[in-house]
């Protein structure tokens, strides 16, 4: 009935007042002002409450009291700062949200442009005052903080969902309760997962949050916007709980402009069309983008404490973000917006994490890039490569990384390895775009390697630790096959469901006509790291992938190995590399082709780079004409022009060739500027740059221990312009800004092509680092890069052999240089050779039989007979084995190759003389 139902709601309130009255705290002299508040609501509602028993007031539509209109004294109580009244007031404050009885929709007198509830958000987050806030407190806020995020009551957004979030983080970091700790991390799990729920929700016209969302939303956009503050969770060194702005771009966001919100100006360039549908978009993104942001904080120097702030920040940061990217919907991993997000920040975030020596944070960074290749890869082309290149391949290739590190990798490549869609996708992404790090052919390497126990002894490991990182390289290499023999199934035949021995099987060559299957060879299926999902409401889908033609790839594949091998050559002698290139049709034979060349490929070494250009031969003269010509130093001053020169490559030692080199600079800058008045002549340019060249090594060398003074230099300049000397004060702007900042001449960089399994040598871990953080961010203001979802049979083939069908003066020199098949095929024999584990026989036999599949399924007789030789040799019963003790891995040797030949013996061709010389 409609009284019992009054009675009902009014208990909520009545009760909670007269609670608070009979408090002893409350009747102390301080408190009067609240006592007089609770007493008028009191009075107030028992007086409604006659009348709508009397029949003398209609009941209302909504709630029988105005629960708004009391909420005075609940937050007078929660100013009190007495425990036992606070968590009076906040008990009842929850449970008028839970039931609907506070909605909070009406603006807010005290602030204008707001709602209550933002008002009563901000006091109940309020009652958090840091550590020494009660437990107890302490527990309500975080009960009707969640209750205010998920109740269908009432709407809260921006700003204040962002409150919600950090208050419920900071009770997390600074409560010195286990209990309240636990209590608040899951609440901020659930709240997360139910601010980006309602936003996937909305986007499909499933908003069941608000039963009276046209109300809602007709109240809001009639509110005036008001600019508040995007605000970031923190805690500061002492304890105290404060809000720090997290916005550092400058740009601030409104709290309540209205549902349908266009929110910009977070992304630069062309990104910056993008736009929110809706305000629970931009809730969601404001959330994410704030834990993005803190799990960068630095932690301090020296060993990281676990139960710092700074530490615990971080990781629980980083959990959270793992939570919504594995939760991720439809609307978030396609929206622009939030592809955006993850580049622009997360990726950041990633690129500082991922190089922590915290095993917690590292383990995180790799879970999350793990999930970004599963869900995001489409849009993730260029940051995944680069994660790659200075994570993954850095921590496998260099000697300084901890076994731990070493593990943790090999763990996470363990899962990427799994799955054939990835691994095809790696290989297609990567080895054939010209423009990309070969990370399949590195990654294969890399493994090999471990799984022969080369790095072991480096690292100073124990040979417990040595032997699972061997076995845990075997199994990566042998996931890895296991994924090209799955991707490839459909062409394989098994010689039992065949009417006769004799059927047919296309020749290598129809393989790669695309012959061998009606559909053209594509897969009809993908597996579980696919990204594809459907579009969603401002997405940007999955169209920009480019075309699935192997043929094309592997063309690109061919000559990216010429111009690797190319680089290679001229690094060790210039003429020798551009003459390959030539020859190879990869290179123009003008003077202009190959300055274009020297300026564009920054793997040239800078050393051989500087001495090519300033050769005295006709030719070599020409292409530094090229080259400088090449150069614009329009509208540039001095200084900043002569940095642009010498960027590209290293000063020769030899002085006539400097001489040529600044020659020409000089000639080309006034040819650049030709309506300056400072400079009588290109001479005057010429001394000039010399003198600075001078003055940088002067300033700037510690082998120099007197300084050249300011008065010095500028004595040392007199006549130089056409026997007239250049203004005193131009040549004081030229030294002070010399002193503050030297001309870079560029450094050799020992820059190896990707192929030999190395990378760039970099003076030190924290440069490499820095290095990496500044390409993250680059990466996130360029145009992505076309991802291709790998759909063809056919490129199993060229992954396998990889082979560059190149030659190098007169003989083939690709032969066994960059054949994938020839680690894998070193892993496994050292591993059958030198250890007797069962597991790592195992893992080596298994690995065999699926390279032989795979070169049986293409015709590729070389590997097969190579893997088939490898396996007669280990069953110890070849014509050339000397009989020893027959051992277990070589009894399953004998089982394998049995194996071999009842499942793929219409394959075998000549190997099958190594299997009758067995039998």
């Amino acid at each position: 009935s409609y009284d019992g139902d009054a009675r009902t709601k009014s208990m909520f309130v009545s009760r909670a007042l007269e609670k608070i009255l009979a408090e002893k705290e409350a009747k102390r002299p301080p408190h009067g002002q609240l006592r007089r508040a609770c007493q008028v609501a009191l009075d107030e509602i028992k007086t409604e409450l006659e009348k709508q028993r009397e029949g003398t007031v209609a009941p209302p539509k909504a709630n029988f009291i105005e629960a708004d209109k009391y909420f005075l004294p609940f937050e007078l109580a929660c100013q009190s700062k007495s425990p036992r009244i606070v968590s009076t007031s906040l008990d009842c404050l929850q449970k008028l949200i839970a039931y609907g009885h506070i909605t909070g929709n009406a603006p807010d007198s005290g602030a204008p442009g707001k709602r209550l509830i933002d008002r009563i958000v901000d006091t109940i987050c309020n009652c958090f005052q840091g550590p020494q806030t009660d437990e107890g407190v302490q527990l309500q806020i975080i009960k009707a903080l969640l209750t205010a995020v998920t109740s269908p009551y009432i709407e809260i957004h921006e700003g204040t969902v962002l409150q919600t979030v950090r208050t419920c983080y900071n009770i997390y970091l600074a409560s010195k309760n286990l209990i309240n700790q636990t209590t608040a991390k899951a609440t901020l799990t659930q709240m997360l997962n139910v601010i980006f729920t309602r936003m996937e929700n909305q986007s499909v016209c499933t908003y069941y949050f608000s039963a009276e969302e046209k109300q809602v939303t007709e109240m809001v956009k009639a509110l005036p916007a008001v600019e508040t503050a995007d605000t970031a969770l923190s805690v500061s060194s002492n304890e105290n709980v404060q809000t720090n702005g997290i916005l550092d771009d400058g740009q601030s966001v409104s709290s309540t402009d209205n549902l349908v919100n266009n929110f910009t100006g977070y992304v630069s360039g062309h990104q910056a069309a993008a736009k929110f549908s809706h305000v629970l978009q931009k809730d969601a993104f404001l959330v994410f983008r704030s834990l993005c942001k803190l799990s960068m904080k630095p932690l301090g120097d020296g060993p990281p404490d676990p139960k710092s702030h700074e530490l615990r920040s971080k990781i629980v940061s980083l959990q959270l973000l793992l939570s919504v990217l594995q939760n991720a919907g439809p609307v978030f991993r396609t929206h622009e917006m939030f592809i955006n997000a993850i580049k622009q920040y997360l990726c950041v975030a990633l690129s500082k994490n991922g190089v922590s020596s915290v095993p917690d944070v590292f383990e995180l960074s790799l879970a999350i890039f793990l999930t970004l290749l599963s869900n995001f890869k489409t849009h993730l082309k260029m940051q995944i490569e680069v994660f790659f290149k200075e994570i993954f391949l850095n921590i496998l290739e260099t000697s300084s990384s901890s076994f731990e590190h070493k593990w943790m990798v090999i763990q996470t490549l363990t899962r990427i390895c799994a799955d054939a869609q990835c691994v095809v996708d790696i290989y297609v992404n990567y080895d054939c775009d010209l423009n990309a790090a070969n990370i399949f052919e590195r990654l294969v390497n890399d493994l090999s390697k471990i799984a022969q126990g080369r790095s072991g002894h480096e690292l100073g490991m124990t040979p417990l630790q040595e032997l699972s990182l061997r076995k845990k390289g075997l199994e990566c290499l042998v996931s890895i096959l296991k994924c090209m023999v799955e991707w490839s199934k459909d062409l394989y035949v098994n010689p039992n469901h065949q009417a006769s021995l004799g059927s047919y099987k296309p020749s290598e060559q129809e393989m790669a006509e695309g012959k061998c299957l009606e559909s053209g060879g594509r897969r009809s299926s993908v597996s579980s790291l696919d990204s594809t999902v459907s579009s969603g409401v401002g997405s940007v889908g999955t169209q920009t992938s480019v075309p699935d033609d192997p043929e094309q790839f592997e063309v690109i594949k061919q000559q990216k190995e010429i111009i690797e091998h190319g680089i290679e050559l001229f690094n060790k002698k210039p003429k020798r590399g551009i003459q390959y290139l030539q020859e190879q049709g990869m290179l123009g034979t003008t003077a202009e082709d190959i300055a274009q060349f020297l300026h564009q490929e920054e793997r040239l070494c800078s050393t051989q780079v500087g001495e090519f250009l300033g050769e005295s031969n006709k030719f070599n003269k020409e292409v530094m004409y090229a080259y400088v010509d090449q150069l614009d130093f329009c509208g540039k001053d001095f200084v900043s022009a002569l940095r642009i020169f010498l960027e590209g490559f290293r000063l020769p030692g030899e002085a006539q060739k400097i001489d040529r080199l600044m020659e020409k600079f000089a000639a080309r800058y006034i040819e650049c500027n030709q309506r300056q008045t400072l400079f009588a002549s290109a001479d005057t340019a010429y001394v000039l740059a010399y003198s600075i060249i001078m003055l940088t090594t002067d300033l700037h060398s510690p082998q120099v221990k007197n300084k050249m003074t300011k008065e010095q230099y500028i004595k040392m300049n007199r006549g130089i312009n056409d026997s007239k000397d250049l203004p005193v004060e131009y040549l004081s702007t030229i030294y002070e800004e010399i002193e503050g900042k030297k001309i870079a001449m560029k450094e050799t960089k020992e820059y190896a092509i990707t192929t030999k399994s190395s990378k760039p040598s970099v003076a030190n871990e924290k440069q490499r680092r820095l290095l990496y953080n500044l390409e993250m961010e680059q990466m996130a203001k360029t145009a992505k890069a076309p991802f291709t979802s790998a759909t063809h049979l056919d490129h199993v083939r060229p992954m396998f052999k990889n082979v560059t069908h190149g030659f190098y003066f007169g003989y083939i020199w690709s032969m066994l240089c960059s054949l994938v098949w020839t680690p894998l095929l070193a892993a496994y024999s050292v591993g059958l050779q030198n250890c007797d584990d069962t597991e790592v026989a195992s893992l080596c036999l298994e690995g065999i039989r699926c390279a032989i599949r795979i070169a049986c399924i293409f015709g590729m007789q070389l590997e097969r007979d190579a893997y088939v030789q490898a396996l007669a040799r280990f069953s110890l019963l070849t014509a050339s084995s000397s009989i020893t003790e027959m051992k277990q891995k070589n009894i399953d040797t004998i089982k394998t190759l049995i194996t071999v030949a009842h499942t793929d013996g219409n394959y075998l061709g000549n190997s099958w003389h190594e299997l009758g010389l067995i039998c």
